[in-house]
């Protein structure tokens, strides 16, 4: 009578070798995958900053070479800085980081609300928009109109720091005041500078200035 072949099952030493080498190659690939997804976001993000900056000279070409303020008047709830550039960009969606839920781009506006294009000393180095935190419980459109604050008065000359330092107001220390920069990409966020290009800084490069006159300058 012929013998019938038995198939073999897997032993349960093979099972758990088998289990070992996917937990380790899901250990491996997880935090790449991780990565892609957090740079496409990143790329995303710097994407919607250089359109913003399009958008940004559009205006400003068209207004007697002024930049817009974050609201045109004080205490407005009315046009901000978004809506002022609104028909150069078409799209809402680019006011919106993908590493958030909300809008959470900040203007720089106590450096430029309404300031001239000529007054500008370094545009290159000047920061316009940024990635910013949000208030917790910010409501209604705030949100929407969140901005880079600073003093209010600056002193002839513009700021200036040493290099490699990104300048930020000590007020953006106070626990209460929470629309600062944040680190939305990988430890760090993307920047908008007000000749139109974009880049993306590590948040130990920031510098929390002591001096009212410290802005938001990049001076690489």
């Amino acid at each position: 009578m012929p013998r019938r072949d038995v198939a073999k099952g897997f032993t349960l030493i093979e099972l758990l070798v088998v289990i070992a080498i996917i937990a380790i190659l899901a250990a491996i690939l997880f935090p790449v995958f991780a990565r892609a997804r957090e740079n496409a976001r990143k790329s995303t993000c710097q994407s919607n900053l250089k359109q913003i900056g399009i958008g940004i000279a559009m205006y400003a070409q068209d207004y007697d070479d002024r930049y817009m303020a974050r609201y045109y008047a004080v205490g407005s709830t009315g046009l901000n800085w978004q809506s002022a550039i609104q028909p150069y960009v078409k799209n809402t969606e680019i006011f919106l980081c993908p590493s958030t839920k909300a809008r959470s781009y900040g203007w720089n506006q106590n450096y430029l609300n309404w300031a001239a294009m000529s007054s500008i000393a370094a545009p290159s180095e000047t920061v316009a928009v940024c990635d910013v935190n949000q208030a917790p419980t910010s409501a209604g459109g705030w949100a929407w109109d969140l901005a880079v604050t600073a003093p209010s008065y600056i002193t002839a000359g513009g700021p200036s720091q040493p290099a490699d330092e990104f300048t930020i107001p000590p007020t953006f220390k106070d626990a209460n005041w929470l629309q600062r920069p944040r680190p939305a990409h990988t430890d760090g966020c993307n920047i908008l500078f007000l000749d139109g290009h974009v880049k993306w800084m590590k948040t130990n490069t920031f510098y929390y200035g002591q001096s009212p006159v410290d802005r938001w300058f990049d001076l690489n």
